[in-house]
This record gives C-alpha cells, structure tokens and sequence, in this order.
C-alpha cells in the first residue's frame, strides 16, 4: 500500500471566533451511497502487531507534548486506552478513562443519531417544515425542514449568539428568526449549528422529552450512562484548564448549557462511552438498522464531491481504506474527533486541551499508524502548548 495522502480539514466550533479549520484528515475520493460491508477478521498476529505500532505512535505523541486521551477499538474489542499529561493542572489529577471531555460539535451526530430512530420510527417526518413546529416563523425560513436543518443545507447562520452567556430559548429562537439566511434553503451547503439546536428543539416538541433526557433514554438502554449535559457532570472528572475553570466553566458559562449549544454541542462524555456508543450505533443497537442507514446516508455534498454531510456526521470514501463515518468539534479550549473505519470495524476517539496537537492530527497520526504508513508529528517548541 501505497503511503496515505492528507488534507486539512475539520470544522470547529469556536466561542467568539470566526470558525476555524483545524489539523489533518484523511484525503478521500469522491463519496458513494452505497453502505459499506461488514470488516473481515484480521489475523490475531496482525491485530497485536497494529496495536504495538498503536502504542509506539502514542508514545511519540506524549514525548511531543499531546495532552489529553485516547481510545481505539476493533469490532468491540478496546486496542488503546491512554491519557496523556494533566486533566487538572492545577492538581496533577492524569487523563484517564473516567475523565469528562467536552465533545463538542461531535454532538451533531448524537443530534443526527437521534433524529434518524425519529423519522425511521414515524415519531417525525424529515419533511417537517419551521412554520409547522413554531408560531410566527418568518417567510424567508418558514419552508425550512428538518432535513436541511440535519445536513446543513437550510441555509441558517453558524451561530446567532454566545455559548456563554445565560439566555432563554425564546431569546435564542427571535434570534434565529432574525438573523439573515445565506442562501435560499436546499441550495447549498453552510455548516450551521443554529440548525441543529433547532432540530434539537422539534424533537422536543415531538416527544415530550427535554434534547437531554431523550438522549440519555437511548444512551443508558445500552449501558452508556457518562455522556451528557448536567445531569451527568461531574467537577472532580471534569478536564480543567490551567486556571482552575473545567467544562462547565469554560464551555457552558458556569450555568446549563443555553440554546446556543444545545443539540450542536458542548456535551461532556468519556472515551470508553464514545467507543461505546459509535459501536452500539454502527451495530443497529442503539437505534434501528433503519435508522442508521438513513442517518448515515451521504446527502449532502460538503464541496467539491470530497466528503458528504449524513444527519449529524461526515461520510467519506477512501480509495483505500474504503468507507468512513466521522466528525469533529470543539471551542478555543477544547477538541475531539471520532472516526470509524467501517470497512475494519476500527473505531477512533481523541479528545485534548490543545491545538497545536488536535484531534484531527492525533487521528490522523493513528491511522497512519495502524495501517503501517509513514506519518509526521511535530516537535515541540518553547512557545507551543
């Protein structure tokens, strides 16, 4: 095999700041519909032999200063497990398994997930428009339907507000009526996370269930019970930042978290539930085979025929590694990435407190790794964190 090419490519969601594009992932060739087959079981010699590089590849990112953790599982077996430096600086509490991680825009495909055992079931219809979910929704979004909203084709803005501060819904929903669209809806592509709070919001109506306790109705059903908004927030798990600030703090305000983020991110979760639940979720057991599949559908060409949007995830087929389901996120204190490799059932979750070693490269260095190619990690200087 020939060495993996990479590209720049990661939509992040930064407070107050104009989004950014952040590391590497894998370069791809144009996306297919077709869903991809189940993965042949590897010799065990060959698994051991992946996994020694898995662990020499984490070795040389902990010497080049990653800080946070990762987890790597093959067809539901755990192959890595590691945190790197400090969750608490302040503390010297480690990275480990048990630590809360803000997730951020990887929220969307929790968001999505849920939206697609909505539709399959009948609870909702991908047809549902604004204006039949809420009063006095202005003619320009009233056409607006949930499918849009799911594969950023509504034409909605990124955001129309801060995470941070402490406002109601009603607050966040006069601002979203207000805000201008950027196309006519269903003609293009604009990452918009006001679209999913949206979403978030018309399933609430449809079920009776805050966006959270739906969530975790599915969730515990299949023994994930650490990934969350408050209800499962825990300070002494929680990651903080070298002034003392955890999730709560940095990424909600200090307050739950507002309809600024509800549904598009901000929840916390732990390595061992996002290996947990890609796994369930890619198995059709924790939402219906129906359900995947359409969610995991690729509607939405992202540009250029690269990569397409499903609801709430990215869906990319390489010329190689064959198909792959994933997304990132993440504010101006915290990044993560899953992937799954669906054609090896290999499955990849990274979250730190950094940027210069981010998810998308610490997931790019790990694939690279497992499929025996060459990759590069950049050395540490004074001035880097």
């Amino acid at each position: 095999m020939k060495a993996l090419s990479f590209l720049s490519r990661g939509q992040v969601r930064l407070t107050g700041v104009t989004g950014l594009a952040l590391g590497l992932a894998l370069a791809v060739s144009a996306a297919g519909c077709s869903q991809a087959p189940g993965p042949d079981a590897a010799p065990a010699s060959e698994v051991e032999a992946a996994r020694d590089r898995l662990s020499d590849a984490f070795d040389a990112l902990e010497a080049a200063g990653f800080t946070g953790i990762v987890g790597i599982s093959q067809s539901g077996e755990t192959l890595l497990m590691r945190g790197a430096g400090a969750a608490d600086p302040q503390t010297g509490r480690p990275y480990g398994p048990d630590t809360q991680v803000d997730i951020g825009s990887i929220t969307k495909s929790y968001t999505g997930m849920l939206a697609a055992q909505l539709i399959s079931e009948g609870t909702l219809s991908a047809g549902i428009r604004l204006d039949e979910v809420f009063d006095d929704v202005p003619a320009d979004k009233a056409g607006i339907t949930l499918h849009q909203m799911l594969t950023h084709a509504a034409g909605l803005p990124g955001d129309v507000g801060d995470d941070l501060v402490d406002e109601d819904f009603d607050t966040f929903l006069a601002n979203a009526f207000a805000a201008p669209l950027q196309f006519e809806p269903g003609t293009g592509y604009y990452y918009s996370n006001v679209g999913f709070s949206l979403a978030a919001a018309i399933m609430e109506r449809a079920t009776g269930q805050t966006y959270e306790a739906l969530l975790r109705e599915y969730l515990m059903a299949v023994g994930i019970h650490q990934t969350g908004y408050q209800t499962v927030f825990d300070g002494d798990r929680s990651v903080h930042l070298a002034d003392g600030r955890d999730v709560s703090e940095a990424s909600w305000g200090g307050h739950p978290p507002n309809w600024n983020l509800t549904g598009n991110g901000g929840l916390v979760s732990t390595a061992p539930d996002m290996l947990a639940w890609r796994q369930a979720w890619s198995a059709g057991e924790l939402i219906s085979p129906d359900a995947r599949d359409l969610g995991q559908t690729p509607f939405q060409d992202e540009g250029g025929g690269v990569s397409h949007y499903g609801y709430g995830l990215v869906v990319e087929d390489h010329a190689e590694l064959g198909r792959m389901y994933w997304h990132n996120g993440g504010n101006r204190h915290f990044n993560a990435h899953w992937r799954e490799l669906a054609d090896h059932g290999l499955v990849l979750f990274v979250a730190t407190d950094q940027r210069r070693l981010n998810a998308d490269r610490v997931v790019s260095v790990l694939t690279a790794a497992w499929f025996d190619q060459p990759y590069e990690i950049p050395a540490a200087t004074a001035s880097s964190h």
